[in-house]
């Protein structure tokens, strides 16, 4: 039995290797090109994200003064300074460098038996956000985010009074500042890690895999390795195979060469290998949609005559003669 088991793990490693080795039937590249399309999104995708950031209620004493802020809001993020860029290796950087977010917040402040209300606007200014995501192929073989780091920093900010006493609050204001800049500093990259792992992730699990292209055949686009990325590009091996909707685990094995991109001037780049064509046609082939049945009132009298088993009879019968002869004519 041990012998039985030993004999077998050979075969089974193989077998793994032979898989993992496997070229993909279809290529995509991303170029730094193509990152400029996408860096539009990305952008407008962290605007939205950071515009859903809730501040905690905020307290205090300042003298004779008792303040608290309340209902803080996000009302613009001027992210002017964005770039998207590859990371050789682990995936993509988005950099925003020197940007402002306003911020609108109520007060409330008690002086003595006086006991003021009325609207805060702030500023942060010289707001710089670093994210670095690492790009995997999950176990599924879709595209996930694996990890991400953050590292969010805002070098000043400002706040303005409104109401009749708002002159009176501004020496106020650099307190408050400080403490809000603080929390805001805590909460950029906690809001943006989430949106990758939780929200994007989850939007990526959606897509499918494996899909019906009609009612004979489905494909599999499912990713065969990580994405590869260099300094110029990001490279994404699809398996690229087809196959039939009744038996879906019987294929063709993917002996073609891997399709190969060399040029970086476009934006993106698709590349297929000899396999997802074949795949396709031995697909339809095992699902019959080749054969035609041709009905005996429809046929020509000429054809009808040369499917008769007897004329094939009498083809044979010439073939067998004539191999008789050849056969005698060898031994002579």
């Amino acid at each position: 039995m041990m012998t039985s088991c030993w004999s077998t793990l050979p075969f089974i490693f193989l077998s793994s290797c032979m898989v993992a080795a496997s070229p993909p039937g279809c290529k995509i590249r991303i170029t730094d090109r193509g990152l400029e399309m996408l860096k539009f999104e990305t952008q407008k995708f962290v605007e939205e994200e950071l515009s859903n950031i809730t501040m905690p209620e905020m307290k205090g004493k300042e003298g004779r003064f008792q303040y608290t802020i309340t209902d803080v809001k996000i009302m613009e993020l001027n992210l002017t300074h964005a770039e998207l860029q590859f990371v050789p290796g682990v995936g993509l950087l988005f950099d925003v460098q020197n940007s402002s977010i306003t911020l609108s917040l109520q007060r409330q402040i008690l002086y003595w038996l006086f006991y003021d209300t009325g609207n805060i606007n702030a500023s942060a200014e010289g707001v710089n956000i670093n994210t670095v995501l690492n790009l995997i192929r999950d176990e599924d073989g879709r595209l996930k985010i694996n990890n991400m780091t953050c590292d969010a920093k805002i070098s000043k900010m400002r706040a303005k009074f409104s109401g009749t006493l708002g002159r009176v609050y501004q020496f106020m204001a650099r307190f408050l500042t400080t403490g809000m800049r603080f929390l805001l500093n805590q909460k950029i990259c906690p809001a943006l890690d989430h949106a990758a792992l939780v929200h994007v992730n989850a939007m990526l699990e959606t897509i499918p895999v494996r899909t019906e292209v009609d009612e004979y055949i489905g494909i599999d686009y499912s990713l065969t390795t990580d994405p590869v990325v260099t300094a110029r590009s990001l490279d994404m091996n699809f398996r690229g195979m087809f196959f039939e909707l009744t038996d879906q685990n019987d294929t063709l094995i993917n002996q073609a060469a891997e399709p190969i991109i060399r040029e970086y001037d476009r934006m993106v780049y698709f590349a297929l290998s000899e396999f997802f064509f074949d795949s396709g046609m031995f697909s339809y082939y095992k699902a019959g949609i080749f054969q035609t049945d041709i009905i005996h009132e429809k046929m020509p009298k000429d054809l009808e005559m040369l499917l008769k088993t007897t004329y094939f009879g009498t083809i044979m019968m010439l073939v067998r003669i004539d191999t008789d002869n050849t056969d005698t004519a060898d031994k002579k």
